[in-house]
């Protein structure tokens, strides 16, 4: 659920949500309740009133603040403060390695797209980029900030999350807490039988293969998005579990890739269920004290309180740094200072299929994605996280490479930004780092 602004009008990766019709129905059903208010003030008393008021909404997350947050010239603030919008559970950060860096890696860089070269300064105008992080061979070689981010800014992943969910599957399985994601999710969630998830394995959810309908008329008319955003993170009418499991069935699982935020939260489910932990905590456990993440995280919640669950598939908001290690530790296929904390097949698995429904051509606008289990995918075997409106995680294993991007996109999804990226990323693999190295040393011995 890209719980994002400036949906697009195409595809998948944004979870495109109309959000200029999402925040009618936020102050629709705001001013409803403002309505029942004032008439309590008139019958009981005004003291009454506020009391009953903040059982609705819970102060200090109005309705009202979360709808003005979604509004296009609030963007650049809200992508960097979703934590003081919503309830949130803080991950506690690591003893904070910091990366080694390496200087003139980069020197002379640039890329071709729409018949010019481009540069890296170009990715900040051209497309509303925030944070820039380039990592190689785990060394940091570029970092930069723009539009009011800085290095500890918590910034808003949006649907990027959704592949940090599915790594916390991963964990639970090297503990045997998940035997096998071959097993029916009903196994170990035994309320989803007789839903539409009941005969649906792990690894079609991880897939987003279950069968489930979700958004049937594509992202121009996201009403299910819409609800799920609305009745869960928004207003707090419902649990986010409980929405996601109300969609009917739409066709035979593990034959047709339907993008689908609320299925993620049937992993992050799955995941508390077996653990025994809030997400966040296993998350801190697994991740953000093993790796040494460098700034406390935050995770929003559908309900405040020690109640409220984590958004699997949306809402989570860290450090660009700290979102550049854990693709590192990606990279490194899931180890960390010598010591295989994933099992050691899980990112092979994860990022990689070979089933037919979701190769390249068959699950985005952009024919060059494919999709494994909550990562996108391409041919050339370099796959990526992403959020809507420029969030992105890529990473390129035969050439050692980490990126780190954050964004403002006007929509969820541009395609001129999203080609751009793309060849952005392709010359970047061809890039030779040790030339560049090289010449910034002879530069300096010059001098």
């Amino acid at each position: 659920m890209h719980c994002q602004a400036g949906f697009s009008k195409s595809p998948r990766d944004s979870d495109t949500l109309q959000f200029s019709n999402a925040r009618e129905t936020y102050r629709k059903f705001d001013m409803k309740r403002t309505v029942i208010i004032t008439l309590f003030a008139a019958i009981v008393g005004a003291g009454v009133a506020v009391f009953a008021y903040t059982q609705i909404v819970p102060f200090p997350y109005d309705i009202t603040t979360r709808a003005d947050a979604f509004e296009p010239e609030n963007r650049d603030w809200f992508y960097q403060n979703a934590s003081e919008v919503f309830p949130t559970r803080t991950v506690r950060k690591g003893d904070g390695q910091p990366f080694e860096r390496v200087e003139g890696q980069l020197d002379g860089f640039s890329f071709e797209y729409a018949g010019r070269a481009r540069t890296l300064s170009d990715l900040f105008t051209d497309m509303e980029t925030s944070g820039l992080i380039i990592l190689h061979k785990g060394k940091l070689v570029y970092e930069k900030y723009d539009r009011g981010a800085t290095s500890g800014t918590h910034l808003a992943t949006f649907s990027l999350i959704k592949s940090f969910t599915s790594t916390l599957v991963g964990f639970a399985v090297g503990e045997n807490l998940i035997k096998n994601v071959e097993d029916p999710l009903t196994d170990y969630l035994p309320e989803l039988a007789g839903t539409a998830y009941d005969g649906v394995t792990i690894k079609q959810a991880l897939e987003m293969s279950s069968g489930v309908r979700f958004d049937p008329d594509g992202p121009e008319n996201a009403k299910d998005t819409v609800q799920f955003v609305t009745d869960s993170v928004v207003t707090g009418k419902k649990p986010a579990f409980d929405i996601a499991v109300s969609y009917p069935r739409a066709v035979k699982p593990g034959t047709v890739f339907n993008y689908n935020t609320a299925e993620t939260q049937i992993l992050l489910e799955l995941v508390r269920r077996v653990t025994g932990k809030p997400a966040s905590v296993y998350l801190e456990e697994k991740l953000w004290q093993p790796l040494g993440m460098v700034h406390d995280a935050g995770w929003v919640l559908d309900a405040p309180g020690r109640d409220g669950v984590e958004i699997g598939g949306a809402f989570f908001n860290a450090s660009l740094l700290d979102w550049a290690k854990f693709g590192q530790f990606i990279e490194q296929n899931g180890a960390w200072n010598g010591e295989q904390l994933l099992p050691p097949d899980w990112v092979g698995k994860a990022t990689r299929s070979k089933e037919p429904h979701l190769q390249p051509g068959k699950v985005h606008p952009n024919p060059n994605r494919g999709y494994a289990w909550q990562w996108w995918t391409y041919p050339d075997g370099t796959f990526e996280a992403t959020g809507a409106n420029g969030q992105t995680l890529y990473i390129d294993e035969a050439n050692n490479i980490v990126v780190a991007r954050s964004g403002a996109w006007t929509e969820g999804w541009v395609k001129e930004h999203d080609e751009e990226t793309f060849a952005f990323f392709k010359a970047l693999g061809e890039w030779d780092f040790s030339k560049s190295t090289a010449l910034a040393q002879e530069s300096n011995l010059a001098k």
